[in-house]
Order: C-alpha cells, then structure tokens, then sequence
C-alpha cells in the first residue's frame, strides 16, 4: 500500500442529533421524526393531533386555538 492508497473506513453515526444553538426539545423531536421515517412537520402534526386527543379524553371539550398576534 501506497501513500496515496484509503485504507476503506466504516462510517461512524450517531444516533443524536445535536444542533448548537437549539432547545433539547427540538433536537428529541427532529430524532423522533427521523425515527419515525416522516418530515419534521409531518411530525409536529401527529404530536399536535395526540396532544388534542388526550385533551378531549381528559376534559371532555376541544382544545381552543391560540390566536396569533397581528403586529
């Protein structure tokens, strides 16, 4: 073997995803999404739609909508 010769790694991964500058809580969801095999956005739906479920099985009524702020 020459100087100029790659000796053939196998890739390491791992298995966190760790943005600098981010919440933990978005790194576990981006982590969850990619566990899942669907889109970030895709995920935070099927997060929202659980989470609106289980407040309709708790107090019997729908969640209300925020509203947004228009300035």
């Amino acid at each position: 073997m020459n100087d100029y010769e790659v000796i053939p790694h196998r890739k390491k991964r791992k298995g966190l995803y760790n943005i600098p500058g981010q919440t933990v809580q978005l790194c576990q969801d981006i982590r969850a999404a990619d566990a899942a095999g669907v889109s970030y956005g895709v995920y935070m739906g099927m997060k929202q739609s659980e989470a609106e479920e289980e407040y309709y099985k708790k107090f019997g009524v729908h969640m209300k909508k925020r509203k947004r702020n228009a300035s």
